[in-house]
C-alpha cells in the first residue's frame, strides 16, 4: 500500500494543474474551516462528522503531472465520485490514482482508473464543464464506511449546502486527517436535467476543492449527497478576493448534482 506524507500532498498540491484560481472568496471573508471547528455550527453532530470523515477525502493522480483534489464514495463502500480533470492531463489519462478517506490513520487506496472500472462524463473531460465528473472503482472497498443517501432532485436557488474539501490550497498547515468544510448557498439553479445537474454556488474555493462533496439537509433532518464541486473562477484575478457573487465577472464556483447522467453511471459500475 502506498503511503503518502503532509509533506508529499503539500508537495503534490503546489505542482497541480487544477483550473481554479488560487483562491476564489466570495461575498466577503473565506467561510471555510476545520470541520472539528465549524462542522457543530453547521448542525452536524458528531456522529454525522464521524460519517463524513470515513466516506469523503483526498484524490491524487501521480503521473505524469501530480494532480490533487477531493471525493466521496458514491452509491457504495467501493466507489467514488470526483472531478474527471484530474484524471487527465490533456487527452493524456494520468496514472497511479489514489484516495484516502479523512479518518484518522487511513491509508491510500489504488483507484482502478481504467475503462472497465471508471465512467467519465467525457474523454478527455472538459474542466469545469457539465462533463467534468468521474465515478471510479477502489482497488478495495471501505468496509464500514456508508456513503450518504442521494435526492434525485435538483437543487433549489436558496439551498443551504455543507461543502467539503480535502485539503485546498490555503490550509497547508491544517491536518490532512481533517475534512475543510463551509456552509454556502445555491445561487443558480439547473436549466436542465437531460445531462447533468450543473448548477452555481457562492462556496469558496481554492485547489484542492475540486471533486469535494456537497451535502444538503433534507426538511426530514436527512443528510443528502447534492454534488461535487468542479470549477471556481476563470483567472487569476486578486480583484475578485471577497467579490460579490457575480458570474459574468467570476466570482462563482460551479458544481455538478449526483442525479441524471452522474446517478445512471454510478449504478452501472455498481451493478458490475
Amino acid at each position: 500500500m502506498l503511503s503518502f506524507s503532509a509533506t508529499l500532498i503539500a508537495t503534490l498540491l503546489a505542482s497541480a494543474t487544477i483550473p481554479v484560481i488560487p483562491v476564489n472568496i466570495i461575498d466577503g471573508k473565506d467561510d471555510r474551516g476545520a470541520l472539528a471547528t465549524l462542522g457543530p455550527k453547521l448542525g452536524l453532530s458528531a456522529a454525522e462528522m464521524a460519517r463524513i470523515r470515513a466516506v469523503s477525502g483526498h484524490v491524487a493522480c501521480l503521473k505524469p503531472k501530480p494532480a490533487i483534489g477531493s471525493g466521496a464514495l458514491f452509491l457504495t463502500d467501493g466507489q467514488i465520485l470526483t472531478a474527471a480533470h484530474m484524471f487527465f492531463d490533456g487527452a493524456s489519462h494520468q496514472s497511479d490514482c489514489f484516495f484516502r478517506p479523512q479518518t484518522a490513520g487511513s491509508q491510500w487506496v489504488p483507484l482502478l482508473a481504467d475503462s472497465a472500472n471508471a465512467r467519465f462524463g467525457a474523454v478527455p473531460p472538459k474542466p469545469g464543464s457539465n462533463n467534468d465528473w468521474a465515478v471510479v472503482r477502489l482497488a478495495k472497498r471501505l468496509a464500514g464506511a456508508v456513503p450518504f443517501p442521494l435526492d434525485p432532485g435538483a437543487p433549489a436557488v436558496g439551498e443551504k449546502l455543507i461543502v467539503l474539501s480535502a485539503h485546498p490550497a490555503g490550509f497547508d498547515s491544517a491536518d490532512p486527517a481533517m475534512p475543510i468544510v463551509e456552509g454556502c448557498t445555491v445561487r443558480r439553479a439547473p436549466k436542465s436535467l437531460a445531462a447533468t445537474t450543473f448548477y452555481r454556488t457562492d462556496c469558496d474555493a481554492s485547489p484542492g476543492a475540486s471533486g469535494g462533496m456537497h451535502l444538503f439537509r433534507e426538511p426530514d433532518g436527512t443528510l443528502v449527497f447534492r454534488g461535487i464541486t468542479i470549477s471556481t473562477g476563470p483567472s487569476e484575478d486578486k480583484g475578485l478576493a471577497g467579490a460579490p457573487y457575480n458570474e459574468q465577472a467570476g466570482s462563482v464556483t460551479t458544481a455538478l448534482g449526483t442525479n441524471a447522467a452522474i446517478l445512471a453511471a454510478g449504478r452501472d459500475l455498481a451493478g458490475k
